[in-house]
């Protein structure tokens, strides 16, 4: 009996072990296609600094050799580029960006890393049948530095796309003449040392006085502009009602002026800072002044106060310290005070506000299953479909031979992933190679076309 289960053993052995060495591998399935919607991780990084944007973005990369971890460098490296492309277009006018990208992204390339504070790679895996490595990476990118680029390297970026107008208002009635000082006294100080300072930081700051000499220097816009006071500038930036905006007597058509008005204003500038002098005092040798200072978006109708802050210092003047000096010392003091959090918050906010129109994001477009004619025809209709917000840029049948095949077409496009699918899948349909929808997700640049399968 023992000896009979002891055969039956090996004859079972022998078939497991025969079926092992005998059988192929099994072939990967269309289960295994990841993309990179699939590739996830939780970002650590944190924005520490105004100069500073954090970017989250998903790359991928060719795996060549089957040498995976230079297929990660190099989904890095366009993670990278991805990401300060992104803070580029934060930065600029749509109608700049769409007409100089391709030389923004020759000049940016060169040294990307020039512009990357830290980065890390927090979600990593094949992709595509294992033919590429994904990443989704989270960059700290330097957007003083992108800038500069813009601004004195290249010369492009549209100063009106990252301006700010500042004002400076007072309380009714506030009397100054006890102390022996003018309004204009602090006004002038106060214009001075935020244009100094935000100029510096890469922001155009620009007062009221000289935002509406800008808009008068242009015939077109001064007969639309027409003029405007400080008290009408800061109702229109309040968004209140025409009737309750102070305009001119000599002005007709008040609704139509208000309308004209924050519409230009809107092309000057993002945000408005009004800096409202509360209070002044001067006491024996000790000063204070109190400010009360809020910054709005107005570049959109949707805009409003972002920031608001009450900033109150005070001075001990010495034996021989006479009263300009006294006066200059407290501007810098108040600018400092808000320089710890309500300067970092509005050059936030700017790089942040995207100004009206798309920008040309770059796109790839992954058919899968569509191989010989199909994809020839395909390439041909997405080639075909070029537009002002729709750009063919170029395309790779490297994996063509692959089971199934994997063709890639990259574009740029102007406006929301999701209608740019159905741009894709329309033209798809009119040619009778139709697709499944796409997996569309927020940050995600590949959108795969599968063909459809009849069953």
């Amino acid at each position: 009996m023992k000896t009979g289960n002891r055969i039956i053993a090996v004859i079972i052995t022998s078939l497991l072990v025969s079926c092992s060495f005998g059988s192929k591998p099994a072939p990967i399935t269309e289960a295994n296609f990841l993309t990179l919607a699939d590739v996830t991780g939780r970002p650590t990084l944190r924005e520490d600094s105004p100069d500073v944007r954090i970017i989250n973005v998903k790359a991928k990369a060719l795996i060549k050799k089957q040498d995976t971890l230079a297929a990660k460098r190099k989904a890095m490296e366009n993670a990278a580029i991805i990401a300060v492309e992104t803070m580029v277009r934060e930065l600029m006018s749509a109608e700049d960006y769409n007409r100089r990208y391709e030389e923004i992204e020759r000049y940016l390339s060169k040294n990307i890393d020039k512009y990357i504070v830290d980065r890390e790679a927090n979600g990593a895996k094949k992709i595509y049948l294992g033919k590429f490595y994904g990443v989704s990476a989270t960059f700290k990118v330097n957007r003083q530095k992108v800038l500069v680029a813009l601004q004195k390297d290249l010369r492009i970026i549209d100063a009106s796309g990252s301006t700010l107008v500042t004002v400076v208002t007072s309380r009714k009635d506030l009397d100054l003449a006890a102390i022996g000082y003018r309004f204009s006294d602090i006004e002038d100080s106060l214009m001075n040392q935020i244009q100094t300072e935000l100029n510096q930081r890469g922001l155009k700051a620009l007062d009221f006085r000289n935002a509406v000499a800008s808009l008068q220097a242009d015939p077109k816009m001064k007969a639309a502009f027409s003029k405007v006071s400080k008290k009408q500038f800061m109702a229109m930036v309040a968004g209140s009602k025409a009737g309750d905006a102070a305009l001119d007597k000599q002005m007709q058509d008040a609704e139509a002026f208000y309308a004209t008005g924050l519409s230009i204003l809107k092309k000057l500038a993002k945000v408005v800072v009004e800096v409202n002098i509360m209070s002044v005092s001067k006491t024996g040798n000790n000063m204070a002044l109190n400010l009360n200072v809020t910054a709005k978006n107005i570049s959109v109708g949707s805009g409003g106060a972002f920031a608001n802050t009450i900033v109150q210092v005070a001075r001990r003047a010495g034996p021989n310290t006479d009263d300009s000096a006294m006066l200059t010392g407290l501007i810098k003091d108040a600018y400092e005070d808000m320089n710890r959090s309500f300067i970092p918050q509005i050059i936030k906010e700017m790089s942040t506000i995207d100004v009206i129109g798309d920008k040309l994001v770059r796109y790839e477009l992954v058919m899968k299953g569509y191989s010989g004619r199909e994809f020839r025809n395909t390439r041909k209709l997405i080639e075909n479909a070029q537009a002002d917000n729709f750009r063919f840029i170029n395309f790779d049948n490297s994996l063509k031979d692959a089971k199934p095949s994997i063709n890639r077409v990259f574009v740029r496009y102007a406006g929301k992933t999701s209608k740019l699918a159905d741009t894709i899948l329309d033209l798809l349909d009119g040619a009778n190679l139709s697709a499944d929808e796409p997996i569309i997700a927020p940050g995600l640049t590949d959108l795969v076309f599968e063909k459809t399968v009849e069953k």
